[in-house]
């Protein structure tokens, strides 16, 4: 399989979804969602604790026997003062196999989902707070 990449624009500061992709709650609360899935932050080149902007996070994510796995790649851009366009990579070690295709199709469906909701929370948050 080829990388996939997707290009999605969020109501939301860079700071907030930087945090929301960094965030390992789901794993901690729930591991039997996670057994045989190790899912790491390979690299961000972003040092500065203060400003997430324009920053770059690389995660992998492998199989219990290393069989399958998954780099995605999340580049945020600052597009105005509250959205961030985010570039979203994913690629996979294996070719030609439709069962792995969907697997990483589905997950690709599910980080834009949570993505999506992200947004949807991050403005309902604002509208109630504005009442």
């Amino acid at each position: 399989m080829s990388s996939i990449s997707k290009h999605i624009s969020l109501r939301v500061p860079a700071n907030v979804i930087y945090r929301g992709l960094k965030d390992t709650r789901l794993e901690q609360l729930f591991p039997e969602f996670f057994i045989g899935v190790t899912r790491r932050l390979t690299s961000n080149n972003d040092n500065d604790n203060n400003n997430k902007a324009n920053s770059k996070l690389q995660f992998t994510t492998t199989t219990h026997d290393s069989q399958i796995q998954i780099k995605e790649i999340f580049k945020l851009k600052v597009v105005q003062s509250n959205t961030t366009e985010i570039i979203y990579t994913t690629s996979t070690n294996i070719t030609n196999d439709p069962v792995v295709e969907s697997i990483v199709n589905t997950h690709i469906a599910n980080i834009l989902y949570a993505l999506l909701m992200l947004e949807t929370g991050y403005v309902n948050g604002l509208m109630e707070r504005q009442r």
